[in-house]
């Protein structure tokens, strides 16, 4: 952070090619989901154009050029000043757009969060190009949390969220673009949340920590649970499967087992 304070100090042009930089950690244990980190990025330059950035271009070629002349991909020692995977796809994707969903590569629970679209996103991040409520309810529901964990599961305590397997498979409700339910309640879901979040600062691992916790009954943890509830409904009235009524209730993994008319006394979420 000094050096690009100095950086910038020397000359105001060199802001053009230091952009903000998160990973998976700001977004499990940020309140805010703040960045605190910057990288330079000269984007798709040639040579001769980031070298009108003298200050910036020396700080690379003393610490990425040895490391990169020493790879195994010609395009990674050619293209020495860039990143070495840029994503052009995605970046042409979020671009257009005002915010993005993300999920942390390695997160206990599937916590999708929305960050603004011109931040340089780390590879310990998944990105969704979307700026839609209605897409995140759909994505944070228990429907697709169900989904994702039959067909990724997971590594211990960790979430193993595969792209290609969990979302490219899931089928989104038909009208879930225009269907103002869903937007109005993933909106509530997620200001409710991060209001918690900063009013007990604590980022999103520590919420869902309680939030999935049987002995939590504190009133914050209570609304959320009680607002995620109306959220699936939402999802699942948005499929048109309004019969479906299910039951939240908690289970100790025992009670897996149990016959299903006994009473555990739990409430599942």
């Amino acid at each position: 952070i000094a050096l690009m304070h100095e950086l910038l100090a020397r000359d105001p042009r060199n802001a053009a090619v230091i952009r903000p930089f998160i990973g998976g950690d700001e977004v499990n244990n940020s309140p805010e989901l703040a960045h605190h980190r910057f990288a330079i990025f000269f984007g798709g330059m040639s040579e001769e154009e980031a070298r009108q950035y003298p200050d910036v271009m020396s700080v690379v070629e003393a610490r990425v050029r040895p490391d990169r002349e020493r790879a195994t991909r010609a395009g990674h020692q050619r293209w020495w000043w860039r990143f070495a995977e840029t994503r052009p796809g995605l970046a042409g994707a979020v671009s257009p757009l005002p915010r993005v969903i993300v999920l942390s590569k390695t997160s206990k629970y599937l916590a999708f969060a929305f960050l603004p679209s011109d931040l340089i996103f780390s590879e310990k991040l998944k990105v969704f190009p979307s700026a839609s409520d209605g897409y995140f309810a759909c994505l944070q529901s228990r429907l697709h949390e169900a989904w994702a964990q039959f067909f990724g599961g997971s590594r211990g305590e960790t979430a193993d969220y595969v792209p290609t397997d969990c979302f490219e498979t899931f089928p989104f409700p038909t009208l879930h673009s225009r269907d103002q339910a869903l937007f109005e309640i993933g909106k509530q879901y997620y200001d409710l949340r991060s209001e918690l979040m900063i009013r007990n600062r604590e980022g999103l691992t520590a919420t869902y920590n309680r939030f999935h916790d049987p002995d939590e009954t504190s009133p914050d943890i209570l609304g959320l649970r009680a607002l995620h509830d109306v959220m699936d409904r939402a999802v699942l009235d948005a499929y048109g499967w309004t019969d479906l009524r299910p039951t939240c209730e908690f289970l100790l993994d025992y009670e897996d087992e149990v016959d299903e008319g006994a009473d555990s006394g739990r409430t599942r979420q």
